[in-house]
């Protein structure tokens, strides 16, 4: 069980307010109990992270998501004069508090002299902020669940591209094995003369270089594991099993309406209705202008956007369609290297290396199909609220 054995990321500053992050243990969610059923606590409470339970455990245990629910409640039922009146609040505390030395032959004229004017800078931020804060509770809570959604997706694309990552590892692995059978036969043939010294060398040299290859993929593997850790409530050391993802329909692809999707995403977009309730709550001409003007390009990005991401979503299925044909081709090419090497036309180091070939192509299917997923993945985010307006 990982109960008890959650910990936090480094924590990060609620969306209006600068503060340091700071390292915490998290106990446990800050959800009620009767929240969920018992059969859903134990499904979040075990040792497997299924890919389908990835919102959830954001929801649930992430950091930030914690933090910021934690940070909402001093914006809940909050009206943007409310909001106005903390920044001016706050700069006026700032201003009560700052003291300009009047010695400057005292040894701490000049430290006293920098705080003070730090302090003085702070205020005036403060007061631009209140001057043109168009943020209340509900904006600010739309903000928090876009951080959200995007802490998911990210931690969905991070766990595909761990898998993608232990199918190259093992990849890697059967070269060595073949580049070791090389440079092994590399040395036989250099006993008899039958290759220079140099050819040797290069062989080993390969080797030596795969070697450092490995090593550096395998940090980087351990690192983003440690990352979907601590992303899903897990310390960065913990161990847990990782489910398997899920493939993805093709016959779902071709029944896309992508106009219906366009539509779908500017109602979703979490930017738009973002800007749209500033606007709402904005006062100032000059504001209410640049967010008028904000919202009408954000239209346009978030349609691209879409169009984009089909297209990349197409694409992906093809280079995966691509990666089984050229894995039937290579399939028939074994199987006749391998009836040769049973007839001895064919050496082992031939049959080896078109044994590794044909790895390489099983590999680059598996891989092609995680990346159909990444693609799908995507354009769903999209669809639902996180089309990119920039």
């Amino acid at each position: 069980m990982r109960k008890g054995t959650r910990c936090t990321a480094l924590c990060f500053a609620c969306l209006l307010a600068a503060a340091a992050p700071t390292a915490a243990w998290a106990a446990a969610t800050d959800s009620p109990r009767f929240a969920r059923s018992e059969e859903d606590w134990a499904r979040l409470e075990d040792n497997k992270l299924e890919y389908d339970e990835i919102p959830d455990l954001i929801h649930e245990y992430n950091v930030t998501v914690l933090n910021n629910r934690t940070s909402y409640q001093d914006y809940l039922g909050k009206k943007p004069s409310d909001v106005t009146q903390r920044y001016r609040d706050a700069a006026a505390e700032l201003r009560n508090n700052i003291e300009y030395p009047d010695d400057p032959t005292d040894v701490s004229y000049a430290t006293m002299l920098m705080a003070a004017q730090m302090n003085e800078t702070q205020a005036q931020n403060l007061e631009k902020q209140a001057d043109n804060n168009v943020d209340d509770s509900q904006s600010v809570y739309m903000q928090y669940e876009m951080v959200e959604a995007n802490l998911v997706l990210s931690t969905k694309l991070k766990l595909i591209s761990y898998y993608q990552k232990l199918l190259a590892n093992r990849l890697t692995e059967e070269n060595r094995q073949l580049l070791d059978t090389q440079y092994q036969s590399a040395l036989v043939q250099a006993n008899v003369g039958y290759i220079t010294q140099m050819e040797v060398l290069n062989a080993k040299q390969a080797l030596e270089q795969l070697d450092s290859t490995i090593i550096s993929d395998n940090k980087d593997t351990i690192t983003l594991k440690q990352q979907i850790c601590l992303a899903t409530g897990w310390s960065y050391d913990a161990d847990p099993e990782f489910g398997e993802l899920p493939e993805v329909d093709l016959s779902v692809i071709d029944a896309i309406d992508l106009a219906a999707d366009q539509a779908a995403a500017l109602e979703n977009s979490y930017t738009l209705k973002i800007n749209q309730r500033q606007y709402t709550n904005s006062t100032d001409s000059a504001t209410k202008e640049n967010l008028e003007k904000t919202i009408r390009d954000n239209q346009q990005k978030v349609a691209s956007d879409i169009t984009t991401k089909y297209q990349s979503l197409l694409t992906a299925r093809a280079s995966y369609e691509l990666a089984l044909a050229e894995q039937t081709v290579e399939a028939q090419t074994l199987a006749a290297t391998e009836r040769k090497f049973q007839t001895g036309s064919a050496s082992q180091l031939d049959y080896q290396q078109e044994l590794y070939n044909m790895s390489a192509k099983n590999t680059a299917v598996e891989t092609a199909k995680l990346s159909l997923l990444t693609a799908w993945e995507t354009y769903q985010a999209a669809v639902n609220g996180l089309a990119s307006t920039s």
